[in-house]
């Protein structure tokens, strides 16, 4: 019996290094393309920045319409 508990562990142990290799594999593979995509990115982050300017500003002169439209009915 103490010999199968043993093993019991050293399979828990094993399991378990495996999926914490695993996961810092995923990891470092992901920091890596995020790396890479950086400009991107920050391409992206500043074109949001833009356009949720431009939708703002959509978003009043629809308003306006809209109060325009209402008086004239």
């Amino acid at each position: 019996m103490d010999v199968l508990q043993w093993i019991v562990i050293g399979v828990l142990v094993y399991v378990i290094y495996y999926l914490i290799n695993k996961y810092e594999r995923r990891v470092d593979e992901l920091t890596r393309l995020i790396e890479l995509n950086r400009e991107e990115i920050d391409k992206n982050k500043k074109d949001i920045a833009k356009n949720s300017e431009k939708i703002a500003k959509n978003k009043e002169k629809l308003e306006l319409n809209q109060e325009i439209i209402e008086k004239l009915k």
